[in-house]
């Protein structure tokens, strides 16, 4: 698979790109402006809204109209139409040492989060600094599924979701959890791949034959199959290569997003279009991602 620039948006840290297939656009974020954007393949059209804090995703919700934000306060819905914010819940209960990092939801509709030091990556960081990795249920209440975690990323879910897969971005590992859809996850996790020979790892997507993409800090992204053997290693235009996102009507296009995150300008030099979002295609089409069921 092969890359190109397709959107110069510039960002200090783009994360997660979800594609909304209803409406054909594909929605991403910056992490530090808290800025949400909506891209319009067939138009090229950039929009965004600005929510003015931390973010660390943006799903979209049965209402095509309205979409899942965590920011760095809470979980909320945000209007597309209003820009207002309805807040659900802040699990960390108004610790605003951290903020929310990377999160998803499951087929029934469950929203995965975890909480991260606002200092981390900076040089101001400490191990003793940690967060937490939760499960809000479908009926809103809040579950701790790991406590004392630096940081997590990534969450996705197999084929017939009886495994959840989530990046352990400090420790450099792909961890393993059995998964009941009824129920959710089982307790506690299988350390299933150690990817320290690859670099940090940030995002990960997952196709519709259950292969993993795993995002690497490291200018490459790793693949593998459903059984957790190393299929390849795809080399990438920049180095800080966040998290990719499948989409399009064959849902084989897949995007890409990256960072400018303390780039000095000789490395922006060496690193075109970092901060904006890639495009390759794929041999197979990726899974869809799942959407918040506002109306449970």
């Amino acid at each position: 698979m092969e890359f190109k620039l397709l959107i110069n948006a510039d960002c200090v840290l783009a994360e997660t790109p979800v594609w909304d297939g209803r409406i054909e656009k594909l929605y991403f974020t910056d992490l530090f402006l808290g800025d949400i954007h909506r891209f319009d393949p067939k138009t090229g059209e950039d929009f965004v809204w600005k929510t003015g804090k931390l973010i660390g995703s943006a799903i979209p919700c049965d209402d095509p109209q309205k979409l899942l934000c965590t920011l760095e306060d809470g979980i909320y819905i945000l209007d597309l139409k209003s820009s207002s914010l309805d807040f659900i819940c802040d699990p960390e209960n108004g610790n605003t040492d951290n903020r929310y990092n990377d999160t998803r939801v499951d087929p029934a509709g469950r929203i995965f989060t975890s909480s991260v030091s606002k200092l981390y990556a900076t040089d101001k960081y400490k191990p003793h600094m940690l967060g937490r990795f939760y499960m809000i249920d479908t009926n809103g209440k809040v579950k701790i599924i790991e406590d004392g975690i630096n940081q997590f990323n990534a969450i996705v879910w197999n084929s017939d979701a009886t495994k959840m897969f989530v990046v352990d971005t400090y420790n450099q590992k792909l961890l393993c959890y059995d998964y009941d859809l009824q129920k959710g996850p089982g307790s506690g996790y299988n350390a299933a791949i150690d990817l320290r020979e690859f670099g940090m790892p940030d995002g990960m997507s997952i196709d519709s034959e259950d292969n993993l993409y795993i995002c690497h800090w490291t200018g490459k992204i790793s693949v593998w199959g459903q059984f957790l053997n190393h299929r390849e290693t795809i080399p990438f235009p920049v180095a800080y290569v966040c998290c990719g996102g499948f989409a399009g009507k064959d849902m084989k296009n897949f995007y890409v997003a990256t960072s400018k995150y303390l780039y000095s300008d000789e490395e922006l030099s060496a690193n075109k279009g970092a901060g904006g979002i890639f495009v390759g295609r794929n041999k197979i089409k990726g899974a869809k991602d799942h959407f918040y069921k506002i109306n449970k």
